[in-house]
Order: C-alpha cells, then sequence, then structure tokens
C-alpha cells in the first residue's frame, strides 16, 4: 500500500450491532489488525474549549466516554468523546461498556443524528497525561463536533493520533464537502 487515506464518513453513519467497527474494518483493508478498547467512562468536567463545543457551562459536569485505539497492538490514538450531561446520562452512552453499533448508533436511537459535523485539524505537542500512551510528539489533534437538525451540539470528539497510526505509509485526512444549496438549472 503506497497511501492509507482516512475519511470520517464511515464513522459518522449509525450502523446496526452486527456491522464490524469501521476502524477495524479500515486496518483490515491496509492488512492490520485494528481494535479499541474503553479506558474511562464517566461524568467528567471538560475542558473549556469541550464545554464551549456542546455548549455547557464551563465547570459542568458531561459524559466522557475514552478510548484506546490500537494498530496491530500498539497504541495510536486517544479518543475521547464528550456528550452533555441532559442527553447521556442514564442511557449506554453512560454505562462503562462496549456499545453494539457503537455511539452514533446509540445517538441516533436518543433522536440525535447529526445533520451537521464540524472537524478541526491541528498538529499539537502529545499532551503529559498522554505521554505514556502515545510517544509520538507532536501528533495529530482532530477535534468534531457534531450537531443535530436544530443545531444542538451532542457530541464533541477530541482525538490524538500518533503518525504510528499507518507506520511506514504516507497518511492522509480525507474530507468531502457538498454544498448545502443545488447548483442553478443547466449547471453540474
Amino acid at each position: 500500500m503506497s497511501e492509507w487515506v482516512s475519511s470520517s464518513q464511515s464513522y459518522l453513519s449509525p450502523r446496526d450491532a452486527a456491522s464490524p467497527d469501521p476502524w477495524q474494518r479500515e486496518a483490515a483493508d491496509a492488512g492490520r489488525v485494528g481494535a479499541h478498547r474503553l479506558i474511562l467512562v464517566g461524568m467528567k468536567v471538560p475542558p473549556a474549549r469541550v464545554s464551549g463545543l456542546l455548549g455547557v457551562a464551563e465547570g459542568a459536569a458531561a459524559v466522557l466516554r475514552r478510548r484506546l485505539v490500537t494498530l496491530d497492538g500498539v497504541p495510536v490514538e486517544v479518543s475521547d468523546s464528550w456528550y452533555p450531561a441532559a442527553i447521556a446520562e442514564g442511557t449506554p452512552l453512560a454505562a462503562d461498556r462496549p456499545i453494539k453499533g457503537g455511539a452514533v448508533r446509540a445517538l441516533a436511537e436518543l433522536g440525535y443524528v447529526a445533520a451537521r459535523h464540524v472537524e478541526e485539524v491541528a498538529v499539537v505537542d502529545t499532551p503529559a497525561e498522554f505521554r505514556d500512551v502515545l510517544v509520538d510528539s507532536p501528533v495529530i489533534e482532530l477535534v468534531r463536533t457534531s450537531y443535530s437538525a436544530g443545531g444542538v451540539p451532542f457530541e464533541a470528539a477530541v482525538m490524538l493520533m500518533s503518525r504510528d497510526m499507518a507506520p511506514d505509509v504516507p497518511r492522509r485526512l480525507r474530507y468531502e464537502f457538498r454544498s448545502p444549496t443545488p447548483p442553478p438549472p443547466g449547471q453540474a
């Protein structure tokens, strides 16, 4: 494989409980073994940036689901998904166990299907709390906020990805945007 191109789209669509995990499928397509496991689930006070993205009061608790993502058994990503307590408390999102079909499916069952996602990508130094897991520095930070059709933010995900996400292979993140309005008649 000369290049590994990753798109967020497969991670953002609800899937049934029997469907394979998108990361496992993406890694398998590259001839690798991808896995992830929950390392923390609970009510936590999010960083101010996440509180702002979710529209919750600074200092208010939210539900955090933290996963450690591995490739061929090597940690390559720490992924934090934050949900407002009013949406997630008392649901499978707040339970300390995997969700069959993933969090996107659980959110859809609660009536939260994203009409819009905003992703920000930056290169940052590995935060001190993750340096024992992600030995690379700097890392790619991808922050995704998901919004309902009514504009309500219901998930803020902060992903820290090491360059080992695709060792020895140039890795790219791919974004595809669609125009919110159709082109005028006669234009393709």
